[in-house]
C-alpha cells in the first residue's frame, strides 16, 4: 500500500491523525481543478460548435446539408461532399476514433455516381476543441485553391490531380502560379508543354500531349544550348518506375535537383537509368558515376529499384549500353 500511497500523493505513515485531513482536502483540490477542465473543454468545444455553425450558415451559398446530413461544399476546383454524422460519431466517443472518413471529390461539372475519395488533413494543436478541427476542415476545402498545394494536402492534390489531368482545368491557375515560384516553370497549354529550371544551368521541358503514352517525353537543354535534346519518349516506359520519377509533382521535383543533386545521390535515391542518361551528356557526374560502375563485382541486374526486386532484363540491358557511354566518356 506504500507504494499506492506514494502514487495518489498519500504520505500518509498511520501516525499523524491530520494527515489524512490534509490529504482529503487536497484530494478536493485536484477533484475540483479536473471538474473545472473538463467543463472549460465543454464551454470551448460549445463556442467551436457554433462557430462551426456560422461558418456553414454565412457561406450558405457554398455550403448546403442534404436530407442525409451530408455537408456539400462548393470549391473553387471541385465539389466535396463531406459526411458530417461520422465526424460527429467520433467526436462523441474519440475511444473509437481511428481516421477521419474519407471526403468524397467530384469535377466542377457536377457531382458524380462514382466519385473519387481523398483522406484531407489538416494542421492541428492538442489544445484544439474537436469542431474547430471541424471548422478549419470545411473551410479548407471551400478554399481549395490556396490549401491543395500544402504539403499535407497530398492526398487531395493527388485525387485532384487523377480528375483533372495537366489539361486545362480549375487547376490550371493555381498549378501554374505554384510552379512558377517553386522552379521558374511555365506552362504552354497550346503546345501541352512545361518548361523548368534545373540545377548547373540545365533547363528541363516535359512534353504531356501524347495520349498514348503512359508517361511524358522528357528533354533537357545544357548551358548555352538553344535547341532541345530528347531524353525519354516516355519516361514511365523506358526508366525503372522509380518512386522519383512516378508522379508529376515529384517528378518536377526531382528534376529541379538534377543534374547537381544526382553526384552525391546513391542508388536508392534516383532511378538508375535516369542517372545514366544524364551522366553519358554530363562528365561531371560521369566520373562520379565511374567508381560505382567499375567496382568489383558490379553488375547491371543486380541494381535494385523497387523493394526487394532487381530491374528487369531489358532495364539491365539499357544500364549496360549506358554504363559503356560512362565508360567512353571518362576515359577518352
Amino acid at each position: 500500500m506504500d507504494g499506492l500511497g506514494a502514487l495518489f500523493g498519500n504520505d500518509d505513515d498511520g501516525n499523524d491523525g491530520g494527515t489524512n485531513h490534509d490529504s482529503l482536502n487536497e484530494q478536493q483540490q485536484r477533484r475540483g481543478s479536473m471538474l473545472e477542465t473538463m467543463l472549460m473543454m465543454s464551454e470551448a468545444s460549445k463556442r467551436a460548435a457554433h462557430w462551426v455553425e456560422e461558418i456553414i450558415s454565412n457561406n450558405e451559398g457554398r455550403m448546403k446539408l442534404d436530407k442525409e446530413g451530408r455537408l456539400l461544399i462548393t470549391g473553387q476546383l471541385a465539389f466535396y461532399r463531406v459526411n458530417i454524422n461520422a465526424f460527429l460519431s467520433k467526436f462523441n466517443n474519440p475511444f473509437d476514433y481511428n481516421s477521419f472518413d474519407s471526403v468524397e471529390v467530384h469535377p466542377k461539372s457536377g457531382l458524380v455516381e462514382s466519385p473519387k475519395t481523398a483522406c484531407v488533413q489538416i494542421r492541428t494543436s492538442g489544445s484544439m476543441p474537436a469542431y474547430d478541427f471541424l471548422g478549419g476542415y470545411i473551410l479548407g476545402l471551400m478554399n481549395d485553391s490556396g490549401s491543395w498545394l500544402e504539403e499535407n494536402m497530398h492526398p487531395l492534390r493527388r485525387t485532384l490531380f487523377d480528375i483533372y489531368g495537366l489539361s486545362r482545368s480549375p487547376l490550371t491557375e493555381s498549378l501554374s502560379r505554384h510552379f512558377a515560384q517553386a522552379v521558374n516553370g511555365v506552362f504552354n497549354w497550346e503546345e501541352d508543354t512545361f518548361t523548368f529550371e534545373g540545377t548547373n544551368g540545365w533547363s528541363w521541358r516535359i512534353n504531356f500531349a501524347n495520349p498514348l503514352a503512359r508517361g511524358y517525353e522528357i528533354m533537357y537543354q545544357k548551358p548555352r544550348q538553344t535547341w532541345w535534346n530528347l531524353m525519354f519518349s516516355d519516361h514511365t516506359k523506358e526508366t525503372t518506375g522509380h518512386h522519383t520519377m512516378s508522379g508529376f509533382f515529384g517528378l518536377v521535383e526531382h528534376l529541379s535537383e538534377a543534374p547537381n543533386f544526382l553526384r552525391t545521390a546513391s542508388e536508392w535515391e534516383t532511378d538508375p537509368i535516369f542517372i545514366r542518361e544524364v551522366a553519358s551528356v554530363y562528365p561531371p557526374l560521369a566520373k562520379v558515376l565511374i567508381h560505382r560502375i567499375e567496382e568489383e563485382g558490379y553488375s547491371a541486374d543486380q541494381i535494385y529499384s523497387f523493394y526487394d526486386e532487381p530491374i528487369e532484363s531489358n532495364e539491365a540491358e539499357r544500364v549496360s549500353i549506358l554504363d559503356d557511354i560512362i565508360r567512353q566518356t571518362v576515359w577518352a
